[in-house]
C-alpha cells in the first residue's frame, strides 16, 4: 500500500476524494430526522378515518403532537415498510458505491499493469538494444579476426609460391648446365674416337705403302720366288687383311658396346640423380609444411595464452573494484556508526549537563577516549572553553557523571583512534 501511495499518490487521493463525496450524498439526500409519510406509506384506506386521520394530520405535523401522545398499532407496520424501503434504498446507494469504488480500484489496477507493461516493454526494448550492439562488436571483432587470418593466409602463400619458384629456377638452371656438361663431354668424346680412327687408317696405309715398295724391290731379284712370295704374301695379306678387318670390327664393336655401357649408365646416374633431387624435393616439402603446422600451432597457443591473461587481467581488475567498493562502504558505514554514536554520547551527557546560570551562548570543545565498556579511559581533555571556570567545571562534571556511556557499536571493532571523540557543548 505504501508503494502504491508512494508512485501514484494522486490517484489514490482522487480515489478517496470520490469515495466521500458519494457517502456525503447518501448522507445528505435524506431527513432523519422526518417522520415517514403514512399516505405515502401505502396504508390501508380503512386506517384514514376518524380518529385515525387526526392521527394522520399530527403525523404530518410534528411539530404540535403532544410528546406523551404514543403512535397506534395500526401505523407501526407502515413505518417498518419505509423503513425497510430506506434500508433497501440505502443499501442500493451502498451497493452503487462499493461498485463505483471497485470499478475505480479496478480502472488505476489495469492503469498500473498497463504502466507496468509498458515498463517491461521499454527495459526488454533497451535489453534488446543492448544485445544487439554487443552482437554487432562481437561480429566486428570475429570479422576483423578472419581479416588478419586471412591476410596471414595470403602472405604465407605467397612466401611459399615465392619460395617455390625460386626453387624451380634453380634445380632448371642445374639441369640446364648439367645437360650443356654432358654435351660437351659427349663432343670431346667423338672428336677423341674420330681422331684415333683417322690416325689408326693412316698408319695402316703407310704400313701398306712400305710393304709395297719392299715386295717390288724383291721381285727383280726372285721372279718365282717373287711369284711364290707374292702369291704366298697375298695370301697371308689377304689373310692378315681379314684378321684386321675382324679385330677392326671387334674392335668397333667393342667401342659401340663400352659407348653404349657408358651411356646407359650416363643414364641410369641421371635418372638416380633425379629420383634423389625428387625424393629432396618432397622432403624438403614436408619439411616445410610441417614448420609451417608448427608456426600456426604456436601462433593459435600464443593467441589463447594472451587471451586467458587478459581473462584474468579483467576478472582481477573486476576484483580489485568489488573489493575497493566493499572497502568503501564499510568505511562509510564505520564513519556512519561512529558519527551515530558520538551523537547519541552528546545527546546522553546533556541530557545529565546542568550549565550555571547567565552562560547562555557559551560553549566548550572537549576530546576523550571512550573504552569498549564505555568509561572514559584517558581523562578530559579540554581543548577550549569561553565561558569561565564555573561553565567548564559544569562540563567536565556532566561527563564525569555521565559515565558510563553508551558503548561502541561492536559490529565494527573500534580502535583506540576511532573511540576518541571531540564534542562541542553550547
Amino acid at each position: 500500500m505504501l508503494k502504491l501511495l508512494r508512485k501514484h499518490p494522486l490517484a489514490l487521493i482522487g480515489a478517496t476524494l470520490i469515495h466521500l463525496f458519494i457517502i456525503g450524498l447518501f448522507v445528505l439526500s435524506f431527513n432523519w430526522t422526518e417522520k415517514p409519510n403514512i399516505e405515502n406509506a401505502g396504508l390501508p384506506v380503512t386506517l384514514i378515518n376518524g380518529k385515525n386521520l387526526e392521527l394522520a394530520s399530527n403525523i404530518q405535523h410534528p411539530e404540535k403532537q403532544n410528546k406523551s401522545t404514543q403512535e397506534p398499532e395500526e401505523v407501526k407496520p407502515a413505518q417498518q415498510a419505509v423503513e425497510k424501503k430506506t434500508d433497501a434504498k440505502k443499501k442500493e446507494m451502498l451497493a452503487l458505491a462499493t461498485a463505483m469504488a471497485l470499478k475505480k480500484e479496478q480502472q488505476r489496477k489495469q492503469a498500473l499493469k498497463a504502466e507496468q507493461a509498458k515498463k517491461a516493454k521499454e527495459l526488454k526494448k533497451q535489453a534488446q538494444k543492448k544485445k544487439a550492439k554487443k552482437k554487432a562488436a562481437e561480429k566486428k571483432v570475429a570479422k576483423e579476426k578472419q581479416r588478419k587470418k586471412e591476410k596471414e593466409k595470403k602472405l604465407a602463400a605467397k612466401r611459399k609460391a615465392k619460395a617455390e619458384k625460386k626453387r624451380k629456377e634453380k634445380a632448371k638452371a642445374r639441369k640446364a648446365a648439367a645437360k650443356k656438361k654432358a654435351r660437351k663431354k659427349a663432343a670431346k668424346k667423338a672428336a677423341k674416337e674420330k681422331a684415333e680412327k683417322e690416325a689408326a687408317e693412316k698408319a695402316a696405309e703407310e704400313k701398306a705403302r712400305k710393304k709395297a715398295r719392299k715386295k717390288a724391290a724383291k721381285k727383280a731379284a726372285k721372279e718365282k720366288a717373287e711369284k711364290q712370295a707374292a702369291e704366298k704374301a697375298a695370301a697371308e695379306k689377304a689373310r692378315k687383311k681379314a684378321a684386321k678387318a675382324r679385330a677392326k670390327k671387334e674392335a668397333a664393336e667393342k667401342a659401340a658396346k663400352e659407348k653404349a655401357e657408358k651411356e646407359a649408365a650416363k643414364l641410369a646416374a641421371k635418372k638416380a640423380e633425379y629420383q634423389r633431387k625428387w625424393k629432396e624435393a618432397q622432403a624438403k616439402k614436408k619439411a616445410e609444411k610441417e614448420k609451417a603446422a608448427k608456426e600456426a600451432a604456436a601462433l593459435a597457443a600464443k593467441k589463447a595464452e594472451y587471451h586467458r591473461k587478459w581473462l584474468q587481467a579483467q576478472e582481477k581488475k573486476k576484483a580489485a573494484a568489488a573489493a575497493a567498493a566493499q572497502a568503501r562502504a564499510l568505511d562509510k558505514a564505520r564513519r556512519g556508526a561512529q558519527i551515530s554514536w558520538g551523537a547519541k554520547i552528546q545527546r546522553h551527557v546533556k541530557r545529565r549537563w546542568h550549565p550555571p546560570p547567565g552562560t547562555a551562548g557559551k560553549s566548550a570543545r572537549v576530546k576523550i577516549t571512550i573504552s569498549n565498556s564505555g568509561f572514559i579511559s584517558s581523562g578530559i581533555k579540554m581543548l577550549s572553553c569561553n565561558g569561565g571556570a564555573e561553565f567548564c567545571a559544569s562540563v567536565k562534571d556532566a561527563f564525569e557523571r555521565s559515565e558510563p556511556l553508551p558503548r561502541p557499536p561492536s559490529k565494527y571493532n573500534f580502535n583506540k583512534s576511532d573511540r576518541t571523540i571531540t564534542f562541542k557543548m553550547d
